[in-house]
């Protein structure tokens, strides 16, 4: 009757499907009183738009409607309206299926059932959409209902089967980690997509069993190869919201996990931000308790539409893992990649590591790599195979290879270094801006007298070819060689942070009379290979007559002084200058805080044993500041054993500003000029 009636007036007979996205989660969270609140609001507004004998509620949180299809969306586009704002804006998304049937020929059994299918296929979308019916949703209705019934068989008789794909180390190209990913290949229809049977599923509140299935084969995966000796790798399951909902998917996965013997660092769970959706305060807790019991938590397709940087700021993440999408904007202009590289330094400053998948071309890796992404996946390092394909591979030599998972943090550490996130530091007169569209920073890795380039950006490269002719594309140096070698004096400088924890400032100068200002910085240190990880940022390149630095005046005094030290005395900063005692080469620059235990620290190894509790006892910011008010310099000769042998060495203290509390300290070896014995004085060591 009321098709009739709408076709009379010249209308459309179109019937609607409404769901309520969300209300069994809604119930627990506010309780039933108020989920029968809100389907009791959310009913008026139906009613007040299409009448009360166009709708009804078909069953829990469904409704139907029946109206005409003439200024349709506009009138769902307010429905959506009025419906954020019922139970003072605690109310659900709302998902609508849509079928017109403009001749009113089928029964409206059939035209329900239609517009329901329209409704589904919204499926894991969480915020408010409408949905017209199209054909094909009846052809994938058929599909999705086989899918269902035999989901439970294609477990047990291993129709679906588990492929892993690995995640690459962005800065040594090694396996560090597997996405465990589900393939369905039936025997009578052949393969079926994971965009088919995994939303079936998930709208059915079945994917928790392949979902734990999945779990139960990664785990069977890493004992098998831990049976054959070979390295395992944390194993990464992607999670629906439909876990959650049907099951305690943080127990199940849990329980499986220490029935198997495996540490739960091994497993790494996946979910993506349309996860959390309306009930973040659930999802919240879900992904606490996945971290406090040792998993790891990433969030998923980042950026893939639904992600938002509210997220980061209310969920903390082991990783971030970016969507494909950014990849496909790289060759469209420079806002993709500087939309890329920002994200990857906030990451970065979040302490959290990062994956970029769909990487298909070397240029790819290598710009992902130089912004400082940690870990790659994608089709030009492997697709994803089952095990029994990983196993060949490494019997015939041509696996990927596993990281040893004790350099593990070292290759993390390396990885993190974003080569491109200083260029605020340089001013438009400096002649780096006039060559180099960012600061030129790599890393390099040290042992004994070898040096390599691991990572380094654009400008680095072309600063070294424009400056020292040299294209450090996959080389090697030698510091035996370093002096003769053009751009290679600085490691000289670098080598003393292999087996310290210090960051240094250096100058040096260049063919032409500028001078570069340079920061280095140790990383990280590889317990296996022996190797150190150095920072190295090219700060400014000053011109011949821009004035004289702290380093020039140390080279200038570097026949005379061992040491030279600028610090002050109200903050402890300080900057040290150094060379080997009587030789005129280039001053090694360290910034550093806390000048007073720095000495302290350097006094047990340094000074000799003889004379450190007296140098200790006399040395100190009191006896200096009152020494300079009453004589105007601070002296005191004691011996230092850095080459193995005591020798005598002269401190002489003054300040850099009458009245003030900046301190200039120089140390000079004075061995030379030595020929009588010493006598105590103050019980300290001094030359009459």
């Amino acid at each position: 009757a009321e098709k009739s009636l709408i076709i009379q007036k010249g209308g459309s007979p179109t019937f609607l499907y409404i769901d309520l996205n969300g209300l069994k989660f809604y119930n627990s969270q506010y309780g039933f009183s108020e989920g029968d609140k809100l389907l009791k609001s959310f009913a008026d507004v139906l009613v007040r738009h299409f009448g009360n004998d166009h709708s009804s509620r078909v069953g829990a949180d469904h409704f139907g409607v029946i109206t005409s299809a003439d200024g349709l969306e506009d009138q769902l586009y307010q429905i959506f309206r009025e419906n954020r704002d019922l139970n003072e804006g605690r109310s659900l998304p709302l998902r609508v299926g849509i079928y017109t049937d403009s001749e009113g020929k089928l029964p409206a059994s059939i035209a329900c059932d239609r517009a329901k299918l329209a409704c589904t296929e919204l499926n894991g979308i969480y915020a408010s959409r409408f949905n017209y019916y199209k054909q094909e949703l009846s052809e994938d209705a058929e599909k999705k209902r086989y899918i269902i019934e035999h989901v439970d068989q294609a477990l047990a008789e291993g129709w679906i089967q588990v492929y892993y794909q690995p995640i690459v180390r962005a800065t040594n190209r090694k396996a560090c980690d597997e996405e465990a990913l589900s393939r369905w290949i039936s025997p009578t229809d052949g393969f079926l997509s994971p965009a088919d049977f995994i939303p079936a599923l998930e709208s059915a509140g079945l994917i928790y069993k392949l979902d734990l299935y999945v779990v139960e084969c990664a785990l069977e995966k890493l004992k098998k190869q831990k049976s054959i000796g070979l390295i395992t790798v944390p194993q990464s399951i992607n999670l629906s919201r439909s876990d959650f909902e049907n099951c305690d998917i943080v127990e199940e996965i849990r329980k499986r996990v220490d029935e198997a013997g495996i540490e739960r660092s091994q497993i790494s769970v996946e979910i993506t931000e349309s996860i959390i959706g309306s009930n973040f305060n659930y999802i919240k807790e879900q992904v606490i308790r996945f971290r406090n019991l040792g998993f790891q938590v990433w969030i998923d397709d980042f950026g893939s539409g639904y992600s938002s940087l509210d997220v980061l700021n209310n969920l903390t993440f082991d990783l971030i893992k970016f969507d494909r999408g950014f990849l496909d904007k790289l060759d469209e202009g420079d806002s993709g990649k500087i939309i890329l590289t920002e994200l990857m330094q906030m990451a970065t400053s979040l302490g959290v590591d990062t994956v970029c998948e769909g990487v298909e071309t070397e240029d790819q890796a290598k710009f992902l790599q130089e912004i400082g992404c940690s870990k790659l996946q994608g089709f030009l390092f492997s697709k994803p195979v089952p095990l029994e394909s990983i196993l060949e591979k490494y019997e015939q030599g041509k696996a990927i290879g596993y990281e040893n998972p004790e350099e593990s943090e070292y290759y993390a550490a390396i990885g993190k270094v974003n080569l491109y996130d200083l260029t605020s530091i340089v001013s438009e007169e400096d002649i780096l801006h006039s060559f180099f569209d960012t600061l030129p920073m790599s890393v390099i890795e040290l042992k004994d007298e070898q040096a390599s380039y691991v990572r380094s950006n654009a400008s680095y490269r072309e600063f070294m070819k424009r400056y020292f002719h040299v294209d450090i594309a996959g080389r090697e140096f030698d510091f035996s060689k370093a002096p003769a070698a053009p751009g290679l004096q600085f490691l000289k400088v670098i080598r003393q942070l292999t087996v310290s924890d210090n960051r240094t400032f250096f100058d040096e100068k260049m063919a032409d009379g500028s001078t570069v200002h340079s920061f280095v910085r140790r990383i990280s240190h590889n317990p296996v290979t022996g190797k150190t990880a150095i920072a190295i940022a090219i700060l400014s390149i000053t011109k011949p007559d821009e004035g004289t630095s702290y380093a020039d005046i140390a080279r200038a005094l570097a026949t005379d002084y061992y040491n030279i030290y600028v610090v002050d005395l109200d903050t402890e900063r300080f900057i040290e200058y150094s060379s080997a005692a009587g030789r005129d080469e280039l001053a090694e620059e360290r910034h550093g805080t806390d000048f007073f235990e720095a000495v302290r620290r350097d006094t047990m190894t340094r000074v000799y044993e003889e004379d450190r509790e007296f140098f200790l006892a006399w040395f100190s910011k009191e006896n200096i500041i009152s020494e300079l008010d009453k004589q105007g310099v601070f002296t005191t000769t004691y011996r230092l054993i850095d080459t193995g042998t005591p020798m005598y060495a002269h401190m002489k203290v003054t300040r850099l500003d009458p009245g003030g509390n900046r301190i200039i300290l120089g140390i000079s070896i004075i061995d030379s000029q030595v020929n009588y014995p010493p006598t105590e004085v103050s019980g300290l060591v001094t030359i009459q």
